[in-house]
């Protein structure tokens, strides 16, 4: 069963190294990743992140609740687009993630 802290990790090595290999395992196939401004799916959301994510530096993790079926979790999202802080909704299915539903609010 992945974790949040683990899924955290992975997305945010893979920003910085520019490789979503070790976030594709934690993902289901079916995996979308929705925001105000995108809904995108497993594979929008690895090349995004193999491209270094607009330069994303995430930092700071929160989870405020987690079980096998759902995490939630708050942490600081610096990038080109400023700087900001997260709050995100993660489904779980069959031990991987499936489904991300995320607010940023610039600080």
């Amino acid at each position: 069963m992945a974790s949040a802290t683990e899924l955290w990790e992975a997305w945010n090595d893979g920003f910085a190294k520019k490789d979503s290999s070790r976030l594709a395992e934690l993902l289901t196939d079916d995996f979308r990743f929705v925001s105000v401004t995108r809904d995108i799916s497993k594979q929008e959301a690895l090349d995004w992140t193999a491209a270094g994510g607009f330069q994303t530096l995430m930092d700071r993790l929160e989870v405020l609740y987690e079980n096998d079926e759902v995490a939630v979790v708050c942490h600081s999202a610096n990038s080109d687009l400023g700087e900001g802080r997260v709050m995100a909704v993660y489904t779980k299915k069959d031990g991987k993630f499936s489904h991300l539903r995320m607010v940023r609010q610039a600080v």
